[in-house]
């Protein structure tokens, strides 16, 4: 067993450093190493609301016009601004074109996963965000379908 009497103060001092990390890394996650924190799971924490889009973009759609609308839709992330302290309340977006093998794409060509802090941010950004509306009317003419679920991480009741 370990005698911390007998441990050097310097020695000491660096293992609680190290212990205080590993916490703030565990629980706050602030370089985004996990895709989700064992915070995420912490009773009693509102858990976070996860918005997966994909779109059909039409056959016809002019690539470049198709690779604009994607740089926009990841732009959202800076571009969608809370009404009353216009700060930025998307955590992530992250997405890309449709690579799978399987075939069940059902048409989707793009996939985005934009992840919010609670409900009451996601349904802000579908309901009311100036960013968010607009963007959804300028690519319109590409979009063949699009296809939205969400869902609050860890629950599936």
């Amino acid at each position: 067993m370990f005698d911390i009497s007998r441990a050097r103060p310097h020695a000491v001092r660096i293992a609680l450093v190290a212990v205080c990390l590993l916490t703030i890394f565990l629980f706050f996650d602030p370089i985004g190493f996990a895709s989700s924190s064992i915070a995420d799971h912490v009773p009693g924490k509102t858990n976070h609301v996860t918005h997966v889009v994909m779109f059909q973009f039409k056959r016809d759609a002019d690539p470049a016009a198709v690779e604009a609308a994607c740089a926009k839709m990841l732009a959202l992330k800076d571009l969608c601004l809370t009404p009353n302290t216009n700060h930025a309340y998307i955590q992530r977006i992250t997405g890309g074109k449709d690579n799978s093998p399987e075939g069940l794409q059902q048409g989707s060509t793009h996939a985005f996963i934009v992840q919010f802090t609670s409900s009451d941010d996601r349904n802000y950004y579908v309901e009311q965000d100036p960013a968010h509306q607009a963007f959804k009317k300028e690519i319109d003419p590409l979009v063949e379908k699009a296809t939205v679920l969400d869902f609050t991480n860890g629950k599936f009741q």
